[in-house]
């Protein structure tokens, strides 16, 4: 049975809570404390899956909390549930927290919030990788990017779309502002699922604060060396996935569409940071039998990076329309559902195949790009347009 613990200095807050959530009381086991010190308490005594704490809470205040846990129970999910947000409060909870939710609170989305957190890893066949997955705050990014980025939020002159455009090349901070946008931090009443979108409602100097405590307080980690592993050659499929995923005719918005192409290969940074020898043994499989890395990954975890770059993402509360194909888009579903169109999953799939025909240079099997599922390719009538696609659909994987 998951245990909840849940924080905060009001006793009528947390009685509240217990009747809220008495129906779920058969599936959660539920503890309550009034304050970080008693819940650390509590945590040295019990093993807790999820807490969930208040932001304002005298001596020791919810971001301050948040931070111990994360440093002596990394394995445990971190949800915020305030009232009340301050910039610089939010700011130092940011690296800790996974999702951030404000009070009062629907009690159907509390109760989906929580739900959610706890499918975002038990999902996970491979128990190596599922429980890495709740200790990342942030994910590995070249330091260019932040060089490029500090320079252009400190320019009074610089345009939102100038912004925009230098986060977008970054995989690791486009998802962790997706993350926070999606968030109740910023009251933001819909989903987002573009950078531009994220930081016109954050503002520039909140957009400014964001980028330097993520740099200050990320969990970046220097990657071990790998042969057959390299971030920039990472972010240069991953920005070629997207170029492609803009050009494809799909259901989804263009920026939809860019963004999760562009986060497709998430998983693959939370392997190569988080657990770097089991990763390169992975990557070393896959470069002498020459085939996918999805499939060495397997073989070493028992999961895989689509799979993995998923629950981390589900963790922190993007939108499911855009977490589920970034899961499947090495196996899509077969059959496939009647549909207008391409829809999400099918064109990240369709997306990161012909980015990797294009990518490799050796002997390919006709005008059909080696990783495209054949089966659900033809269910999706689409057979006749793969050629043009593959030869005539722009890609520089530097937008």
């Amino acid at each position: 049975m998951k245990r909840i613990l849940f924080v905060d200095d009001e006793p009528r807050v947390l009685d509240g809570l217990r009747r809220l959530l008495r129906p779920q009381r058969t599936q959660w086991d539920m503890l309550f404390a009034t304050g970080g010190e008693e819940a650390l308490i509590l945590l040295e005594k019990s093993r807790v899956d999820v807490v969930v704490a208040d932001m304002r809470m005298p001596g020791m205040d919810g971001a301050d909390f948040l931070k111990r846990v994360y440093e002596r129970y990394p394995e445990v999910t971190r949800i915020v549930l305030s009232g009340q947000f301050d910039t610089e409060t939010g700011m130092r909870a940011t690296p800790f927290a996974h999702q951030f939710l404000t009070k009062p609170c629907d009690p159907d989305k509390l109760k989906a919030a929580l739900k959610r957190s706890g499918e975002s890893c038990t999902q996970l066949p491979g128990d190596s990788a599922r429980k890495v997955i709740p200790t990342i705050g942030a994910l590995p990014s070249p330091p260019k990017v932040y060089v490029q980025l500090l320079e252009a939020v400190n320019d009074p002159g610089v345009s939102f779309d100038a912004i925009s455009r230098i986060m977008s090349r970054d995989v690791a901070l486009s998802a962790k502002v997706l993350q926070l946008a999606n968030s109740a931090f910023f009251g933001l009443e819909r989903e987002v699922a573009n950078v531009r979108e994220a930081i016109t409602a954050f503002g520039l100097d909140v957009t400014k604060q964001l980028v330097v405590s993520t740099e200050i307080l990320r969990q970046f980690r220097a990657l071990k060396p790998n042969p057959h592993f390299s971030i920039e050659e990472f972010e240069r499929h991953s920005r070629l996935t997207a170029d492609i995923a803009v050009q494809l005719p799909g259901q989804a918005d263009g920026n939809t569409r860019a963004m999760a192409a562009l986060l497709h290969d998430t998983g693959k940074l939370v392997l190569a940071s988080q657990l770097p020898d089991a990763f390169a043994e992975a990557c070393k499989i896959a470069a002498e039998e020459a085939i996918p890395s999805y499939q060495a990954e397997e073989r070493v975890f028992g999961t895989n990076h689509a799979e993995v770059g998923a629950s981390l993402l589900n963790l922190w509360g993007l939108p499911q329309a855009m977490v589920d194909p970034i899961a499947k888009h090495h196996r899509p579903q077969v059959p496939v559902p009647r549909s207008k169109g391409l829809d999400l999953l099918a064109v990240v799939h369709i997306a990161n195949a012909l980015a990797h025909d294009r990518e490799n240079k050796a002997a390919r099997d006709g005008d059909w790009p080696s990783r495209l599922d054949r089966e659900y390719i033809a269910q999706l009538g689409v057979d006749a347009e793969i050629p043009g696609w593959r030869s005539g659909l722009r890609g520089s994987g530097t937008a």
